[in-house]
């Protein structure tokens, strides 16, 4: 039998899940009426579950007192990115080459090839960095879904880390240097990729 979670918390889930899928596209507007009908709860749940998000970085509260699912500017991207290379650098300190996942897909869902590539590559890290390469990794999902726009051999820089993976050591650390600079270099571009592909259906 499913956990019967606390209506809050699994509203915190629902909401979380919509924007990490994209469903809730960034800069959309999240009406704590709107998700309250929507979800079947009080408006005390939904501003729970927004205050969580906005702890994560991953909502923002504006100065209008509305909540919107959070864009970052381009200098926080680079930033973010920056953070995200530093933290898998602090993995390979700690990693051991095992073997990859077998149903591990490289093609068709990049987002989720490129997290599980991290979480391999997070295992054997403290869990002070495995926590902080999980939240910048939500964070970047909306760039990650961008990137196949800006590069179209995006999955090969993946296919690069897989065959690195399986050697660690220096070799991986230069490629997990080649994949995070290149992308610190065009985060214009994945900034307005990812802008071009959120169509709030609220128009705000």
């Amino acid at each position: 039998m499913a956990l019967d979670l606390r209506p809050g918390e699994r509203v915190y889930q629902e909401i979380k899940q919509a924007i990490l899928s994209g469903e809730f596209a960034v800069q959309q507007r999240l009406d704590i009426d709107r998700l309250s009908s929507q979800f079947g709860v009080s408006a005390t749940p939904v501003r729970y579950a927004l205050a969580i998000l906005a702890a994560e970085r991953l909502v923002r509260l504006h100065a209008s007192r509305t909540y919107h699912v959070a864009f970052w500017s381009e200098r926080e991207l680079r930033e973010l990115y920056a953070w995200r290379q530093q933290l898998a650098e602090w993995s390979i300190e700690t990693y051991t080459p095992t073997p990859l996942p077998s149903g591990l897909s490289l093609l068709g869902d990049y987002p989720g090839a490129y997290l599980e590539l991290m979480q391999q590559l997070d295992t054997n890290a403290n869990t002070e960095t495995r926590r902080a390469g999980r939240g910048a990794d939500e964070r970047l999902q909306p760039a990650l879904r961008a990137e196949l726009e800006v590069f179209a051999d995006a999955s090969a820089d993946l296919t690069k880390l897989v065959a690195a993976l399986q050697t660690g050591g220096a070799s991986l650390k230069n490629a997990v240097r080649k994949y995070f600079r290149r992308r610190i270099g065009h985060c214009a571009a994945i900034r307005n990729a990812a802008h071009a592909k959120a169509k709030p259906p609220n128009g705000d």
